[in-house]
């Protein structure tokens, strides 16, 4: 929740006590490049002159921008939309046309049995438990009717689809990306999970994304290390993702965290939508790359990003090879490739390659991430309704400790002894952490005192030869201790007065 928000509800309680195509090519790699954008075009050469204008509704090809806004003072800029009613706030760079060959008002059929893959079809790669850690989750969204026996196989097979253009796109700079599903076994396979996801009717056929979103959220999917692949049974949309526009080449890229959400929509049930939907929430294409659009798009066609989004943008034919239409990132220079060259766009500005949603094989492979607090999970002794205790491990940085954009751990109203800890599967050995303390001076302070604590696997101990817990507003306070092994570093604080205490983030290292 919105640091405007929560602030609002703590300072009540104060004050109050309390407060149709064929099946084949329709499951096939149906690339993005068709997105006709003529219908938005007038209106986006408009957006240039009035910086608070929203496109019109065509809402016959799924380019329905009721309940989007543009503020150009607000997290998503002039040239990213927000999708109002949402919390926290969600940008998007807004609907997307259907490729030629499909229609919004005709829904996709379902893979026939005859074309359903054998028992050993699978992922080409899966990871671990197939649950823990960034994951990108498959959901089926539907109101009082479902389809989801008759589509769950589809719903497998384009999921596998959207892996082999990330990984195939991969190759081309020498790499190899796998999309990190959650995963389950099926007929000994290992495949996508899909859930089965029932809403109200009237969310689901909204001409408005946000209804659908918060009714998502409120079954649960709101993971903070989730991106969530949504097939709605709807024609509203033919497809819409949330993009953050982050351009930084780091790890603490708000594309690196969830909850995020993609959508297709019944019409356009096809592997090329949803990788282009989900490409946006893994960070395609940022405003300042060589060829981009200017709304979240490339103009060096064939490319699964690229089209024509408006009057102003000029489209080039860079990658002749049609079949490219099924790949990310014509030439490798905007905005995917795993082997950027030095000095080159990817190089210093984020990499889609790099994002940690994927499963990183050879070819431009980061070095493993040190801070070893992003495999933990995250508790605490209390969590104010509206704050999230996930926040203390999601890997972004603070801009200050009155963070008002990304997720938070607040104890609001509770006071005293309070503590959030870190819990690993297995054994780590560490000697170093980072605190980033939480006060928006409105109820949530900054500590009296505070100090680390770890599990010896029968209590709790002070870690020994902290260096010094200095109580430090807007920055990260590092301490050194001996090292040691253990499941559990605990954070314990001692709120100043009646004021609550937070925490931002929490990173732990082994040297």
């Amino acid at each position: 929740m919105p640091g405007s928000v929560s602030a609002v509800r703590r300072l009540a309680g104060r004050r109050t006590g309390r407060i149709a195509v064929a099946a084949v090519a329709a499951i096939g790699l149906v690339g993005i490049n068709a997105f006709a954008g003529t219908a938005l075009a007038g209106d986006r050469a408009g957006r240039r002159a009035d910086l608070t204008a929203v496109p019109a509704n065509d809402a016959a090809r799924g380019l329905v921008y009721d309940g989007l806004q543009r503020r150009p003072a607000g997290p998503c800029g002039s040239t990213l939309l927000e999708v109002k009613g949402t919390s926290p706030v969600m940008c998007t760079h807004g609907p997307d046309a259907p490729p030629a060959g499909l229609s919004v008002a005709t829904s996709v059929p379902a893979l026939a049995a005859a074309a359903a893959p054998a028992a050993a079809q699978s992922l080409a790669v899966c990871e671990g438990d197939g649950t823990s850690g960034r994951r990108v989750e498959v959901l089926y969204i539907h109101g009082s009717t479902s389809r989801y026996a008759q589509y769950l196989e589809t719903f497998r097979t384009l999921a596998e689809g959207v892996d082999t253009i990330f990984n195939e796109s991969a190759k081309e700079t020498g790499g190899e990306r796998h999309v990190r599903y959650v995963t389950e076994t099926v007929n000994g396979a290992c495949r996508p999970v899909v859930r089965d996801v029932q809403i109200a009717d009237s969310a689901l056929h909204a001409n408005d994304w946000a209804p659908l979103l918060n009714a998502v959220k409120a079954a649960g999917y709101n993971r903070t290390d989730r991106k969530y692949l949504q097939f709605v049974d709807a024609d509203v949309y033919c497809g819409i993702g949330g993009l953050a526009g982050d351009t930084r080449k780091s790890d603490a890229n708000r594309s690196n965290s969830g909850p995020e959400y993609a959508r297709a929509d019944n019409g356009c049930w096809t592997a090329g939508v949803a990788a282009h939907e989900l490409g946006h929430t893994l960070g395609a294409v940022n405003n300042n790359a060589p060829n981009a659009s200017g709304y979240g798009h490339c103009t060096d066609e064939w490319d699964v990003m690229c089209y024509k989004d408006g009057d102003n943008v000029v489209v080039r034919t860079v990658c002749t090879n049609r079949s490219h239409d099924d790949r990310l990132d014509c030439n490798h220079d905007d905005y995917y490739s795993t082997n950027p060259p030095a000095g080159s766009y990817l190089s210093q500005y984020y990499n889609v390659a790099d994002n940690l949603f994927l499963i990183k094989g050879t070819g431009g492979n980061p070095q493993p991430d040190p801070n070893l607090a992003r495999s933990a999970t995250a508790s605490a002794s209390y969590t104010s309704a509206w704050e999230s205790v996930a926040a203390i491990n999601d890997g972004i940085d603070p801009p200050s400790s009155n963070d008002t954009v990304n997720p938070r751990w607040g104890t609001w109203p509770n006071s005293g002894q309070q503590w959030a800890e870190l819990t690993w599967p297995a054994a780590v050995s560490l000697r170093r952490a980072q605190v980033y303390l939480f006060d928006d001076n409105q109820g949530i302070d900054l500590p009296s005192s505070w100090k680390l604590q770890y599990w010896t696997g029968s209590a709790y101990a002070d870690v020994p030869g902290a260096s010094g817990y200095p109580v430090t507003a807007n920055a990260y306070i590092t301490v050194t201790f001996t090292a040691l092994t253990t499941t559990r570093l605990r954070v314990l604080l001692q709120s100043n007065g009646t004021n609550s205490v937070g925490l931002l983030e929490v990173k732990a290292f082994a040297s």
